[in-house]
């Protein structure tokens, strides 16, 4: 599991119906929302909160649930489930619980989760599907931090669903010229206030600290080239997530060829093999055709993905890219 902040939360949400009462599971008469109805809650909020943290073939499991029901709930009304990582020791995670119907706590307490290796946890289980279907495609560029989220859930997500991720590196700002796409930091004063304030919502609920460089924007090309030779030697995500840290939390110059092969070497890459990409034309000609790509295939921004001919674009529509992936392993399955 890749290091996660003690700390990191979720919310999930539902509406409790006729079949979520004590009364539908056997307790007649008793026309309240159910314990097990309420853990279930308890639980997906857990699993919500460290998801993206999961390494490729990863998931969590319950093990524990030290919980009081200390109100009814009843059917019709919203029901929040909240949780908050405590204690992650190993493989062990510990969450505090809590679950309200409006300003009423109904339940609170404790549950352990634990981290496990999908295919040895399920290598027992009749009928597991072992998928081959086509990648999710991500198109991105160290200029925006949307993208440094993105990279971040990506691999989790592709892992949730059974599909590898081919790394796209491309020049956005190329393709923005190119198509006359939207600025965002050129829109209204509201909306740019909007915008920053949304994505330092978004890096809280990640636990990691996003600010503009100093001296932003700074020039991609090498970075872009870097991560081709990167993907190359299979460590994209590795070296994504540190250029994206560099630039984006730690205020560093990723078009300087040290701090690139700094980066690389931390990951794993020799760094005369960064150096050496970062002016060789191959490389160049890489990021260009990734961008020339995106266009004729109708991407107007990053990060953007397709899956099984499909785009979607934007980091706050990867939970529809994992439904529709998911409902696609469902209803096509190998």
């Amino acid at each position: 599991m890749r290091p996660t902040v003690l700390g990191c939360s979720a919310t999930h949400r539902d509406l409790p119906g006729p079949d979520s009462t004590a009364a539908a599971i056997g307790n007649t008469g008793v026309v309240v929302v159910s314990s097990p109805y309420v853990i279930g809650l308890l639980e997906e909020a857990s699993h919500r909160a460290v998801k993206d943290f999961y390494e490729p073939g990863e998931a969590t499991v319950g093990t524990r649930i030290d919980v009081s029901h200390l109100a009814p709930a009843f059917p019709g009304l919203e029901v929040v489930a909240l949780a908050k990582l405590e204690v992650f020791e190993g493989r062990k995670l510990k969450f505090s619980v809590s679950a309200y119907q409006g300003n009423r706590l109904i339940m609170q307490g404790w549950h352990e989760r634990a981290v496990v290796r999908l295919e040895r946890f399920l290598k027992s289980a009749p009928g597991v599907m072992n998928t081959t279907k086509g990648p999710i495609e991500f198109f991105f560029d160290y200029h925006s931090p949307w993208c440094y989220f993105a990279a971040l859930r990506v691999g989790a997500l592709a892992a949730r669903v059974g599909r590898a991720v081919v790394w796209k590196p491309m020049h956005l700002a190329r393709l923005i010229e190119r198509i006359d796409g939207r600025r965002p930091l050129d829109a209204n004063p509201a909306f740019v206030r909007w915008f920053k304030s949304d994505m330092q919502d978004w890096a809280n609920a990640l636990g990691v600290e996003v600010r503009y460089h100093p001296s932003f924007p700074l020039r991609p090309v090498r970075a872009l080239r870097a991560t081709v030779y990167a993907a190359e030697q299979g460590l994209a995500e590795a070296f994504v997530i540190g250029v994206m840290r560099a630039y984006w939390s730690e205020s560093k110059d990723i078009s300087d060829p040290t701090q690139l092969a700094e980066i690389g070497t931390a990951v794993g890459l020799d760094a005369s093999g960064i150096r050496a990409c970062i002016d060789d034309p191959v490389y160049k000609n890489a990021v260009e055709q990734n961008t020339k790509h995106a266009q004729d295939r109708g991407v107007f921004g990053a990060p953007s993905f397709f899956l099984d001919g499909k785009l979607f674009w934007g980091n706050d529509r990867m939970g529809q890219l994992e439904e529709f992936a998911t409902s696609a392993l469902l209803h096509n399955p190998e």
